[in-house]
């Protein structure tokens, strides 16, 4: 078995780190996990729950941080603690630069954020989530490496969107899988895409988007010169506003995205899933 592919340095802020492409973004935190080792990892409330599966999957205790309105996190953390943090939207650049600066065990989950640079000891990506035509694979850079054998995922499919159904069966499947190599065939289909050309369409979509709904939108994004969004959130003044806005992109066939309403009681800011469309 060839795996002339797998892995590679990249130099990013004056740091080396080793890219390994394998097939989730959830199993990227299962290997960084692996590598590091910390006895505790600090994640967001408002995130997908399998990263947190994830974490406890490997032993790791978890605990739960809250994001105020503008993503930034509402505590301080202990300066050696190991932090993970979503760039949220691919549109939280000064958040991720700050907790850098303070927190030198950050791990940055980059699932949104496809085209950033390597950042804090270990980030990682999602091909699925940029490229819809993929069914899995990840990118993970890490500053240390863990010594596992680990085998080539075999999963082949042809490159198409997936309805919502076959989505939640891709899920599902994903969510069983162990930590494994990039696959051959969704490699192959990466280096097909024009990701000059993909870029340029995210960049696009979200300028046409924050034109025509940023008078309205609470969220002031404050967006850096290069940066490539995932999608632009839109976050209305009340429910009754996201609820119409939703219904009227999805006559019109538009894709949106409405994020992890399963978040606790007390969550201070539970604005985001309710009045949150992103699109």
């Amino acid at each position: 078995m060839t795996l002339f592919f797998v892995r590679c340095l990249i130099i990013s802020n004056g740091m080396e780190y080793e890219l390994i492409k394998l097939n989730t973004a959830r199993n990227c935190l299962r290997y960084i996990i692996r590598a590091f080792k910390p006895e505790e990892l600090y994640i967001p409330y408002y995130l997908c729950p399998v990263i947190k599966n994830s974490a406890l999957k490997e032993n790791c205790k978890v605990k739960f941080y809250h994001v105020d309105i503008n993503f930034k996190p509402t505590i301080e953390f202990p300066l050696n603690a190991y932090i993970l943090y979503p760039d949220y939207f691919g549109v939280c650049h000064d958040i991720v630069l700050e907790l850098e600066k303070k927190y030198k065990n950050l791990i940055l989950d980059n699932s949104h954020s496809f085209y950033s640079k390597p950042g804090g000891i270990a980030c990682f990506n999602s091909l699925r989530k940029f490229f819809p035509s993929l069914r899995n694979g990840a990118f993970l850079y890490t500053v240390k490496t863990a010594c596992l054998n680990i085998k080539k995922d075999e999963y082949y499919y042809e490159p198409k969107e997936l309805s919502f159904e076959d989505i939640c069966k891709n899920e599902q499947m994903l969510d069983n899988e162990n930590i494994k190599y990039m696959s051959d065939c969704t490699y192959k289909y990466f280096k097909e895409l024009d990701l000059s050309k993909e870029k340029q369409k995210k960049i696009e979509l979200f300028n046409f988007y924050r034109k025509k709904l940023s008078a309205e939108n609470i969220l002031k994004l404050n967006i850096k010169d290069g940066a490539v969004p995932f999608k632009y959130p839109y976050l209305a003044k009340n429910e009754d506003i996201a609820n119409d806005f939703a219904k009227e992109c999805e006559k019109k066939n538009i894709t949106i995205y409405r994020y992890w309403n399963n978040l606790p009681d007390d969550y201070p800011e539970k604005v985001f899933y309710k009045c949150l469309v992103a699109v």
